[in-house]
């Protein structure tokens, strides 16, 4: 299953609930992301300015994303190169032994990716999974709508599914994304995958702040 709508999602409560899922965003935790590219990348997010969303639990609640397959072409020079990158890149070494010992512990396991929803980023990620022969494990994977900030997107997505499980466990190497998600969500267990460059964005004081956050390694790797 590729991804899955709000509608799909609010169907499945009864059968869910009481269980465990952990969440996971892909690049550079499941998926291998250049180091160029992960640096430039974090220096350029540095020099700009950025807020973490003026979101609240109730805010986020009310949203209506489609994370559904969408047929919208890739339309910008940015994107294109953007997807090119995407689509060398390899799932790390051991992921799968992994996601095989969390789906045995009875853990579903869906992936939560700032990657977009259009068909071409969908059909690309897929052959990505499914090369690194992991692509079954996913119970659901949900792709960001165009015009949506990502952060905005998975917080969504972990409101969703902590109306469907007990226990929610997220995975991500964005520290903003984590401790954005970390303080709406107090309940739900955020692990930051960290990197050296991690403190770019983020200081360590505000990360510690928080109980339910902590630092870890690269997931699999």
């Amino acid at each position: 299953m590729l991804a899955i709508g709000y509608a799909k999602m609010a169907s499945m409560t009864e059968q869910f609930i009481s269980r465990k899922a952990r969440v996971f965003d892909f690049d550079d935790i499941l998926v291998g992301r250049e180091r160029i590219t992960r640096v430039s990348g974090l220096v350029f997010e540095r020099l700009k300015p950025h807020k973490l969303p003026s979101l609240t639990l109730t805010d986020i609640s009310q949203l209506d994303l489609n994370y559904d397959r969408v047929a919208i072409p890739i339309s910008s020079l940015k994107e294109r190169v953007s997807f090119e990158f995407h689509a060398r890149r390899n799932v790390y070494h051991r992921v799968k032994e992994e996601l095989e010992r969390i789906a045995t512990d009875g853990t579903d396991i869906y992936g939560n990716t700032g990657r977009s929803n259009k068909g071409e980023w969908v059909d690309m990620t897929d052959e990505t999974l499914d090369k690194g022969k992991v692509r079954d494990y996913f119970k659901g994977i949900f792709y960001t709508p165009d015009g949506v900030r990502t952060t905005v997107s998975k917080a969504h997505v972990i409101q969703l599914l902590t109306e469907q499980y007990e226990q929610v466990e997220f995975d991500d190497d964005d520290p903003r994304t984590v401790l954005f998600i970390a303080q709406v969500f107090p309940n739900v267990r955020v692990n930051l995958v960290q990197h050296r460059s991690t403190g770019l964005l983020v200081s360590s004081r505000e990360l510690d702040e928080l109980p339910n956050l902590r630092r870890v390694a690269v997931f699999g790797n």
